[in-house]
């Protein structure tokens, strides 16, 4: 099915769901690619994080939110941080440190036990937080560089689809994965292991890891300039073509390209 719509979303002349034109550039790939493994890593963990502090530590469902709360914090802050160098910052080198932290604030769930320190999980979720913000920022504005304004909402769509369905995949494939890591977490008597429980949390947390590393592969496919070290398009007049100046002040002259369809 995929082929057939591959096949006929290149050929026909009505705009597909996802066009696909637009992987002829690199950047949108890169981009593309790494929001689909930031919505698995992303969805995914919210999925496993509310029920690990309810199955294995006993919270409700209100404190397990707060408890989750600071993976916003960290989230926000990074936001406001980013958002003032994104455009003067490589896209590589943001997402790359954006990464980094992501990883270092998965670290210690992969490591839970019953009784591990909730200020550690929580100083974990802020540096995982700010991590997924640093990294998804530049990815999202790097992913319109190269493009021509008009393929530029179809590449939203297409970015925020990858994300969905990222997120959705990975939220299924965690689930089975912890629904065969709890299997042995209840004795024939009906008592529940908590020892088992937490590393079956932790084993899954491992996942949300992983897929976070194979983001960084992709990273090379990012502009490696800051975008506005990147140099501006020509002007165009009415007819399409390129107005260039000759050096002489208030004097320039028309170069006919070919305006592309």
């Amino acid at each position: 099915m995929i082929a057939v719509f591959a096949l006929h979303a290149l050929r026909t002349r009505i705009v597909p769901l996802i066009d696909l034109r637009l992987f002829r550039s690199a950047s949108f790939c890169g981009s593309a690619g790494m929001m689909f493994l930031f919505g698995l890593s992303l969805y995914g963990a919210m999925l496993l994080l509310p029920l690990y502090e309810q199955q294995v530590r006993g919270r409700s469902a209100i404190e397990a939110g707060l408890l989750f709360s600071p993976q916003g914090l960290g989230m926000m802050l990074a936001m406001i941080l980013v958002g003032r160098v994104v455009d003067r910052t490589s896209p590589r080198l943001l997402v790359l440190a954006g990464l980094v932290l992501s990883v270092l604030g998965s670290v210690a769930y992969t490591q839970v036990g019953a009784d591990t320190s909730e200020v550690l999980l929580g100083g974990s979720l802020v540096v995982r937080g700010m991590g997924l913000a640093a990294a998804t920022i530049p990815v999202m504005s790097a992913a319109y560089r190269g493009l021509r304004p008009t393929d530029i909402p179809r590449a939203t769509s297409a970015v925020r689809i990858f994300q969905q369905i990222g997120g959705s995949l990975g939220t299924a494939v965690l689930a089975v994965v912890l629904a065969h890591q709890l299997r042995g977490a209840t004795t024939a008597g009906g008592v529940v292991d908590r020892a088992v429980q937490a590393h079956a949390y932790a084993v899954s947390f491992w996942w949300t890891l992983g897929f976070s590393l194979l983001a960084i592969p992709l990273v090379l496919l990012l502009p490696g300039r800051p975008a506005m070290a990147a140099p501006p398009p020509a002007p165009r007049d009415g007819s399409g073509a390129v107005q260039v100046s000759d050096g002489a002040p208030g004097r320039r002259r028309r170069r006919a390209t070919a305006v592309p369809r």
